[in-house]
């Protein structure tokens, strides 16, 4: 059978670059007319594809062999520069893949994210443990330096086991800290406000009341204002009584979702200890990995962008944790000085919601507001004032100089990237967003500036 075709085919053209090109063409252009069911269009398609495909066979089997390789070097000549553009993406049907995957995913939105949904539940306690571990290795990184420096090379081997145990020690023991500081004083700050709320109440409306009449309202006003605090307070015990079942329900859920929390971050802790015990095995893996299915410039910009997005993250959770220490600080200090109630809770809710950008200054500001309201509403407006000069000691000196260097965001990204983090993903969405939307500012950046040294545009 192979000798005849052979000798069939003797005196004929055979197959070239176009005749590939245009069988390719009339398949596909066969296959695209099914998209258009029984209409003209679609068969309009059919009969030019599969025109083209005969025409394909024509030309391989004729015998004016000049007449067809002149109508290749035409086709080679005429598509040089789209060939020439198709070689050199060595990753093109990767990427035609992908493109095809991603316009799936956007027309079938319901089912990519449930699947989404479910892989990330299923991910979650890893996703946890990389960044408990992400954040317990910018302490032990610096006690590695610090052993380095004291000790030298001196019991080498002990070093990463001792640096991970001093580390958890020392996150663990600031957050148990801060809880048997805060909750108790938390819990006695509640108990004396329930208390004390009865009286506080009266007190609160005599002081809105002498404020109404000094701020030259009439008595009608006043009581006008009396009547819609009652109504409110109506409408409170109302809604309290109407929905104690859903209520109830309600905070059986939440407590269903804290202990799917609990067990996240527990395997999540388990997770990271094993990351960091063997995260220089892990590196090197990832390395060897990155040069065995890429090429050698794309693994060092892979491994040159993955260090500068630890370098970025790592300084945004040290100077974060550092700049909520020091306002947490300046406030208790200035709370303390201006006689403000409640400075140690307070000063505990600013340090801990610091690390949420705007929406943490923003709550910690309104708690602080209605714990000092029921108990020295004269103290408000002190408080106010004394946020608000926080908030600018904050912006203005803090942040730039202990976040905003490492992080090199503008302001107005850092509050878009905040808004998108809180759309996507909440208040954990938020704390991620800064730090992941300047990496890739910082990549962009760099991206633009190699683009224009290309086009000798660096002026610009």
């Amino acid at each position: 059978m192979k000798e005849k075709l052979i000798r069939f085919m003797q005196g004929r053209y055979g197959i070239d670059q176009l005749s590939k090109f245009l069988l390719i063409t009339g398949l596909a252009v066969v296959l695209l007319s099914a998209f258009f069911g029984e209409t003209a269009v679609s068969m309009l398609l059919y009969i030019f594809g599969w025109g083209v495909v005969i025409y394909c066979y024509f030309r391989i089997f004729s015998r004016n062999v000049q007449k067809r390789y002149a109508e290749n070097q035409a086709y080679l000549m005429k598509t040089y520069k789209i060939r020439n553009w198709f070689q050199n993406q060595k990753n093109i049907w990767q990427q035609l893949v992908a493109v095809i995957i991603f316009i799936w995913a956007l027309w079938n939105y319901e089912i990519t994210l449930s699947l989404l949904g479910s892989a990330l539940g299923i991910l979650m306690p890893l996703i946890t443990g990389c960044v408990i571990a992400f954040t317990v290795n910018v302490f032990i990184e610096k006690f590695e330096q610090i052993w380095m420096r004291v000790l030298k090379e001196r019991a080498a081997r002990f070093r990463g086991p001792v640096c991970l145990i001093v580390g958890f020690m020392l996150i663990f023991g600031v957050i148990t800290a801060l809880l048997f500081a805060v909750l108790p004083e938390l819990h006695a700050s509640i108990v004396i406000l329930s208390h004390k709320l009865p009286q506080d109440i009266v007190y609160f409306n005599a002081f809105l009341q002498e404020q109404l009449l000094a701020w030259n309202f009439s008595p009608e006003d006043v009581a006008y204002v009396q009547d819609k605090i009652y109504e409110w307070q109506a409408a409170v015990e109302a809604y309290w009584q109407a929905n104690k079942a859903a209520l109830l329900s309600q905070t059986l859920s939440i407590t269903a979702s804290v202990a799917g929390v609990v067990a996240n971050l527990v395997m999540g802790f388990v997770f990271a200890v094993y990351i960091l015990l063997e995260k220089k095995q892990l590196a090197i893996s990832s390395r060897r990995a990155l040069y065995a299915f890429c090429s050698a410039e794309r693994a060092r910009y892979i491994i040159a962008a993955a260090s500068l997005a630890k370098r970025i993250c790592s300084g945004f959770i040290g100077g974060q944790l550092l700049e909520a220490f020091l306002l947490g600080l300046m406030c208790f200090a200035g709370m303390i000085i201006l006689g403000i109630p409640y400075a140690f809770v307070i000063s505990a809710l600013v340090a801990c919601l610091a690390v949420v950008p705007y929406i943490g200054s923003i709550t910690s500001a309104v708690i602080g507001c209605i714990f000092i309201v029921i108990s020295q509403p004269e103290k408000v407006i002190v408080f106010i004032i004394f946020f608000l000069v926080l908030q600018r000691i904050e912006g203005d000196i803090l942040y730039p100089r202990i976040v905003g260097k490492s992080v090199g965001l503008p302001e107005l990204w850092l509050l878009v990237a905040a808004m998108i983090g809180a759309g996507l993903g909440g208040i954990m969405g938020m704390i991620i967003s800064v730090p992941l939307c300047s990496v890739f500012y910082a990549l962009f950046s760099d991206y633009i500036k190699r683009r224009l040294q290309t086009k000798k545009m660096n002026d610009i």
